[in-house]
């Protein structure tokens, strides 16, 4: 676990490291032989391409250079395209562990060996458009007085996703994991962050144990005065492929 010491402010503010977490089982997708995170979808191109290659691409849209993947043992080949040729670009970590109890746990293993730098966090079973995200969180995040900005995106299915309330300012009012019924449109897909959200995610981890949903710790962030905005693209859309039926949408989703 990394300490206070290793999350000092960065002095080089628009430098990021990606972080991809991939620790999870995929229970919803049963009887497959690959990992949901290189699944191939039919990319606009007509070829196929993992999953994973989405997120990818948009965090080299956005000039990152090295990322960081929390990888389930086992998953050999999640490592294995990561460490191929199609990213040669990349400087990958790979950060292997038994398991995880969830995201929260499964980011502060990739937060070991970032330290002190920023982030560029996001799901690699889920498909976002505009691809070109990224570069309006960094944006935000380094010309405003945010500690977190997450990518909101409209969804169909608010009872599976994290709904965000968000003010007339972009600053985010609440956090309602997978409620049962609400008036809330966005989701958040995407999230950039600087150290002291690091350091306040390793601390609470820390005190209060391992959750399953990184929406929770970003709720308590907030509550303990983080300043967190958001960048929404309200005419943008996601799709997460982590269900048999989502699978078989994702290329016509694409096309």
């Amino acid at each position: 676990m990394p300490t206070d010491e290793q999350f000092v402010e960065n002095s080089r503010p628009s430098e990021y490291v990606g972080l991809i977490p991939a620790a999870g089982v995929g229970s919803r997708l049963p009887d497959r032989k690959l990992s949901k995170e290189v699944l191939p979808v039919v990319g606009k191109d007509g070829r196929n391409q993992p999953v994973v290659a989405h997120l990818l691409a948009s965090m080299e849209m956005a000039g990152v250079t090295e990322v960081t993947a929390v990888i389930r043992e086992g998953k050999q080949d999640v490592t294995d395209y990561l460490s191929g040729e199609n990213w040669h670009h990349f400087s990958f970590t790979h950060k292997h562990t038994a398991g995880t109890s969830g995201v929260p746990e499964t980011v502060a293993i990739g937060l070991e060996k970032i330290g002190s730098r920023n982030v560029l966090f996001g799901f690699p079973d889920i498909l976002f458009e505009p691809l070109s995200a990224f570069r309006d969180m960094i944006d935000e995040l380094e010309n405003g007085p945010a500690d977190v900005v997450l990518g909101l995106f409209p969804t169909a299915t608010p009872n599976k996703m994290d709904m965000v309330g968000v003010d007339a300012a972009g600053r985010i009012e609440v956090i309602d994991i997978k409620p049962a019924a609400t008036t809330l449109e966005l989701t958040w897909i995407l999230a950039a962050w600087k150290p002291a959200f690091s350091a306040y995610l390793t601390k609470k981890l820390h005190q209060d144990g391992y959750g399953e949903h990184l929406g929770e710790i970003f709720q308590r962030a907030l509550e303990d005065g983080l300043e967190i905005r958001s960048s929404s693209f309200r005419d943008g859309r996601s799709l997460d492929i982590g269900t048999p039926n989502d699978l078989a949408r994702a290329s016509r989703w694409l096309a």
